[in-house]
């Protein structure tokens, strides 16, 4: 497990919006999926869009406030893949927006590992 930030794999910018766009179009190609736990902040769908050109794909959960279940991701991403789209990144937003929720710390390990085992990259947004 990752104990260490290198400063050199840290990155600074102006505005939540333009660096999630900048982090897009550096880990995906245009076309390519982002999946979020829906539901999401509106503003996530053109973040990953408007200049990457990235696909959201929301990540349907029976309970949102505790986040999607590897279960739930894995049939997220096998139905978008099932209409040709190709996953890159998954993106969570932590405390969650809109909902307000923070997801608990067994949760958001879940969630990475399972994008670790697809070999996805995740972008945590925890700008709250």
């Amino acid at each position: 497990a990752l104990k260490w930030i290198s400063p050199d794999c840290v990155a600074f910018g102006s505005g939540a919006g333009s660096l999630l766009n900048h982090l897009a179009m550096s880990l995906a190609e245009k076309g390519e999926a982002v999946l979020i736990p829906a539901p999401f902040y509106a503003g996530f769908d053109s973040d990953m869009k408007l200049l990457a050109g990235c696909v959201t794909v929301p990540v349907h959960s029976a309970d949102p406030s505790a986040g999607p279940t590897a279960e739930e991701l894995e049939e997220a991403a096998l139905a978008a893949e099932s209409r040709g789209l190709r996953i890159k990144i998954l993106l969570i937003t932590n405390p969650h927006n809109p909902l307000g929720t923070i997801y608990t710390p067994e949760s958001m390990k879940s969630m990475i590992d399972w994008a670790r085992s697809r070999n996805l990259h995740t972008i945590v947004d925890e700008i709250y």
